[in-house]
């Protein structure tokens, strides 16, 4: 045996035999793929109609197109027969017809070079087999007929199906006789691009589009495709783009069923070109909110944006759930501190003096780290350091930012809390620090900077501490709540219910002491559980003790009592 000297591409015949499967063979793809051969042949319309015969539903084509000239090519895999611009704009690969590969189909098209119509009759096994099939004259005057039986399938898909493939072809479509309604690909945009053979059209919206949502159309063939989208920081504004390809010869759609685009170098250069069209929209609208990488890449792309607008939401506490309690507003035009994301604990007990007047000289806002860069955020001054300080008979002790607590500290009162506050201040070259301690009056300690089990937490109280109890336990919510999400665990509503009413208790203690406490919770009991049974009018008195209880309507003597 020796080898060749030369190879080259070519196709194996044994292809023929599997034609049935180069399509999904549903009605989706067939229209697709004949009404773009219908536009190809220079068609202005189609008609779309279901005509039933004594047995059998047939799905009938016809447009006014120049017609096919060749018979031969219709059943040549890989010859499409197209020439001159067709061929160089479009890329036809002679393989759209096999979509009908399996089933019944009769044509009937007219041949300008002849000058007469012809007529040919594929029976289903005809396509993979090869089987000579006879050509014969007919009466068509202008342009194609294609006659296909349908499936059970199509007959109900059909109506979908037209309507989808005709919203954004280019031509009009007739189903039934009626016209189909069209919409340009690109409706809504706020502002289109020309770009080689393209249309790019720039879309501002609340949020990113799902992946199932068509990014590209060739001719009312819509198809998925990643393409940029660019989000900007704490604002509802996403910019996304959609294409409306008209003559680009290099962004290929990968064959034969042109679902996808082909990952090519052209299709590489049309993201970027969308990029930059997102870039220059942004650049023409009142503001923006782009993080400094984003600006960063627009000025990559030869696109000049002024800094993201100078303003950042007020800050407000996180809870242990993650979420901040209250709406948060824009500050703007005023001295802004950064407060940078703590546990929720320190966040929680900080926020009680933080948010009295304004003890640091500033409004605290936010961080955003994704504006560091900007010119206006660098040189805000940031929080830079919190932590406790608590003094008590057995002496002091200070709590940084992890709020562990610390050996030798119990639930109660104690002699002062205060909170040491380092604002970093930058300068010209350096930067500098302020330290600010405030008096506070309750100091939350979670074991591991949080906890749902109240029973680790250590609750510190000033002596002149006035919280209210219902206060004290709103806190202990905010600084500790959060809920398991484990397949045993209880309902969101059922652990915040349990956890609830364990802070009230806890609060009650602390505040009010053990019998108060006690009678608080025999009080919610009696209250959420118990009062509901009582007729109207009606009042019971309960005398409980020693696993003992004694109930009676107050109007009746007691059947006993309690030794």
């Amino acid at each position: 045996m020796s080898f060749p000297s030369t190879i080259h591409a070519s196709v194996g015949q044994s292809l023929i035999g599997k034609v049935g499967r180069l399509f999904n063979n549903g009605v989706a793809d067939v229209l697709a793929e004949l009404l773009q051969n219908a536009r190809r042949a220079g068609a202005s319309e189609v008609d779309i109609d279901v005509i039933e015969t004594k047995d059998r539903k047939l799905l009938v084509l016809r447009d006014d197109g120049s017609g096919i000239d060749d018979p031969a090519k219709i059943l040549t895999l890989g010859d499409s027969g197209w020439s001159g611009d067709i061929a160089r704009s479009e890329d036809p690969a002679g393989m759209g017809v096999f979509s009908l590969a399996g089933r019944h189909v009769e044509i009937r098209s007219y041949s300008p070079t002849v000058g007469m119509g012809w007529r040919v009759v594929i029976p289903p096994e005809a396509w993979e087999s090869g089987a000579p099939l006879a050509i014969e004259c007919c009466d068509i005057e202008a342009g194609t007929e294609i006659r296909i039986d349908m499936p059970e399938a199509w007959q109900r898909d059909i109506p979908g199906a037209v309507t989808n493939a005709a919203r954004h072809y280019p031509l009009t479509v007739r189903y039934h006789g009626v016209q189909l309604d069209r919409e340009d690909f690109l409706v809504g945009a706020c502002r289109i691009e020309e770009w080689q053979g393209c249309r790019i059209g720039i879309y501002r919206d609340r949020g990113s589009w799902p992946t199932t949502y068509p990014r590209i159309n060739f001719h009312g063939l819509t198809v998925l495709c990643p393409m940029p989208t660019v989000t900007e920081v704490g604002v509802d504004r996403c910019w996304q783009v959609r294409v409306d390809i008209l003559d680009s010869p290099a962004l290929q759609l990968v064959l034969p069923a042109r679902k996808e685009m082909v990952q090519n170098t052209a299709l590489e250069n049309l993201r970027e070109a969308a990029e930059r069209a997102i870039y220059r929209t942004i650049a023409e609208s009142p503001g923006h909110r782009l993080a400094y990488a984003q600006w960063l890449r627009a000025r990559d792309l030869d696109v000049d944006l002024a800094e993201a607008e100078p303003w950042l939401a007020a800050w407000l506490p996180h809870t242990a759930d993650g979420m901040r309690n209250g709406e948060l507003e824009c500050v703007r035009d005023m001295p802004m501190i950064l407060f940078p994301e703590h546990g929720p604990a320190i966040e929680q007990c900080a926020a009680r003096v933080l948010e009295r007047g304004d003890p640091l000289g500033g409004t605290l806002v936010c961080e955003v780290t994704a504006f560091t860069g900007y010119r206006w955020y660098d040189r805000l001054p940031r929080i830079a350091d919190l932590s406790f300080a608590i003094s008590t008979e057995a002496g002091t002790f200070r709590c940084e930012d992890d709020l562990v607590p610390l050996p030798g500290l119990v639930s109660g009162r104690v002699t002062s809390i205060a909170l040491d506050v380092a604002v970093r201040l930058p300068g010209d070259g350096e930067d500098k620090a302020s330290s600010h301690i405030i008096p506070t009056d309750v100091l939350i300690l979670p074991d591991d900077g949080w906890s749902c089990d109240l029973d680790t937490v250590v609750v510190l109280l000033t002596q002149n501490c006035t919280i209210d109890p219902e206060d004290l336990a709103i806190l202990l919510e905010d600084a500790c709540f959060r809920a398991g999400d484990d397949a045993d665990n209880d309902s969101w509503e059922t652990q915040w219910r349990e956890f609830r009413m364990r802070a009230r208790q806890v609060a009650n203690t602390l505040l009010l002491g053990e019998d108060a406490a006690i009678l608080e919770r025999i009080r919610e009991i009696v209250s959420e559980e118990i009062a509901w049974l009582i007729p109207a009018g009606r009042r019971v008195s309960i005398c409980s003790g020693d696993g003992k209880v004694i109930l009676a309507f107050v109007d009746e003597a007691p059947a006993g009592s309690l030794s």
